[in-house]
């Protein structure tokens, strides 16, 4: 079937905008991202002395908004995005439509698709709505456009990764909530847990002195690059102090080790991340047949 011919994913679309909701979630977005926008702008204009017409001030001011716009954005992406996916299974399941749902003549996949395609669709809109602002950061200087790129790669794929992780908990559990509470422990577990793995393993091999070995900076690197938050204050970073935006080198015990991009090996762990999550949730899609022998009333259940 055509992917955009899915009727769930057609359903699912008339269903999200249709309302209030969309508009109002879009509106509380988008004044949350102007209003701390401009709050650092007021901030960072007053910390020169010139104010804005100092030299320096416009790279500073330009560097800031940006910064703002793709962290606030981030922020949000990671709390509304499993919010959007956790109801589209177990809303089903409460509604006692998800037997009639599986018993169609899509398959499992493309309903899954067809729920998680139309959650993306208005995370997009999301992400694309705040580029704007990011935009006037171009406005003052300070911002390439691969840094631009960069942000909005990883918005996407963070998008994309933790509205897996909301469908697959829809599939498990039976209630919204239930489904939703989960999706969001699941995310913020997957922030925690990585800055605390990192300074336990940094305590335990004592790398704070000295510089660090080279299997200490792959193995960490790609922890931290789990993370995108790090991964991408990471790569802002290297891009600043003239690093390029595909390979960068890391001073060690050894001397400079080539390494990949922090925001590289993110897209990289987070396609896996999606990849896993979307099998599970595929796989709980599948119904049960039972195989019932002639003059017998039970059978052996198994997945079709």
């Amino acid at each position: 079937m055509n992917f955009l011919a899915n009727p769930v994913l057609a359903r699912e679309l008339r269903g999200r905008i249709r309302g209030n909701r969309a508009m109002i979630i879009l509106v509380i977005y988008l004044t949350i991202i102007a209003a701390v926008t401009l709050l650092v702008y007021a901030a960072v204009a007053n910390s020169f002395r010139g104010g804005i017409s100092d030299p320096e001030a416009g790279r500073g001011i330009g560097k800031a908004i940006f910064l703002t716009v793709m962290t606030a954005s981030l922020i949000q992406v990671c709390v509304i995005t499993p919010s959007l996916t956790a109801g589209a299974i177990s809303g089903e399941k409460e509604r006692q439509t998800y037997d009639l749902l599986i018993t169609t003549l899509l398959s499992p996949l493309q309903i899954a698709l067809g729920k998680l395609a139309s959650a993306l669709a208005f995370a997009m809109l999301l992400i694309i709505a705040a580029l704007p602002m990011a935009g006037i950061a171009f406005l003052f200087g300070g911002v390439s456009g691969t840094e631009l790129l960069i942000g909005v790669a990883g918005l996407a794929i963070t998008a994309i990764c933790y509205a897996t992780v909301g469908l697959f908990w829809s599939t498990v559990m039976r209630t919204t909530l239930a489904a939703t509470v989960m999706a969001q422990g699941t995310v913020i577990m997957l922030l925690l847990i990585i800055p605390f793995l990192f300074v336990v393993g940094s305590l335990l091999t004592n790398s704070f002195d000295g510089l660090p070995g080279a299997v200490y900076i792959y193995t960490m690197g790609l922890l931290l690059s789990a993370h995108p938050f790090i991964a991408l204050g990471l790569t802002a970073s290297f891009l600043s102090n003239g690093e390029g935006p595909l390979l960068m080198t890391v001073s060690s015990e050894v001397g400079d080790l080539p390494v990949p991009s922090p925001w590289l090996v993110y897209i990289f762990v987070s396609v896996l991340l999606t990849a896993l999550f979307l099998t599970l949730a595929v796989r709980l899609l599948k119904p049960v047949q039972y195989d019932l022998p002639r003059g017998k009333r039970q059978g052996t259940p198994h997945e079709a």
